[in-house]
């Protein structure tokens, strides 16, 4: 789909209560109205799926066409509610086939005790020091809290002194806090092919 003038981007929002071949719903939906997924996060937090989707599609379907469709996708089953969806056109800020991961991402892993305010206080220290958050996830376990963040520090042109800043953070506030090129932990953490 490289001819722009006859296709239009969206970006598209969807929340459930999670099952089994809803994914597939989801994508056949859109096949059947022409879309084509350019790109696709899908993550189920405690019984709820949540997908955001880059979805380009011939300039004849409207969002409200769109929402409409995946909207229906659970209609059928009593025991589920609809789809929340939310359909927005995409700014072209990103051409098409361009990673999304800068090169200057980094993976910070902060870890510490389970307590209210965890996640403003990391996100915070990125806030204040100019980076910033491409992709967050966190897990409890036996109160021990864990957050991994991928982030942008191309603003950034001293990577020693945010190490520092990041030692100083992790004492002030009891936190373990490890910051690692993506390169390097995605090479480290890959399984490989067989």
């Amino acid at each position: 789909m490289n001819d722009t003038s006859h296709h239009k981007q969206y970006v598209i929002t969807i929340l459930s209560r999670d099952r089994v071949g809803i994914i597939a719903d989801v994508s056949g939906a859109i096949s059947a109205l022409e879309g084509d997924i350019a790109d696709l996060r899908e993550s189920v937090l405690r019984g709820y799926l949540t997908m955001i989707l880059l979805v380009t599609f011939p300039v004849s379907q409207t969002a409200e066409a769109i929402r409409h469709s995946l909207q229906a996708i659970n209609t059928q089953r009593a025991d589920m509610p609809p789809l929340d969806v939310i359909v927005r056109p995409a700014d072209d800020a990103l051409p098409a086939g361009q990673s999304s991961i800068p090169d200057d991402a980094y993976i910070l892993t902060a870890t510490g005790s389970d307590r209210i305010g965890f996640v403003a206080s990391v996100s915070g220290f990125c806030a204040r020091h100019n980076i910033n958050i491409l992709d967050l996830s966190t897990a409890v376990s036996e109160g021990a809290y864990t957050m991994i963040l991928l982030v942008d520090l191309s603003q950034r042109s001293d990577i020693a002194d945010i190490r520092r800043q990041l030692q100083a953070f992790g004492q002030e506030s009891g936190l373990s806090l490890v910051l690692q090129h993506y390169a390097i932990f995605k090479t480290t953490n890959e399984i490989g092919m067989i």
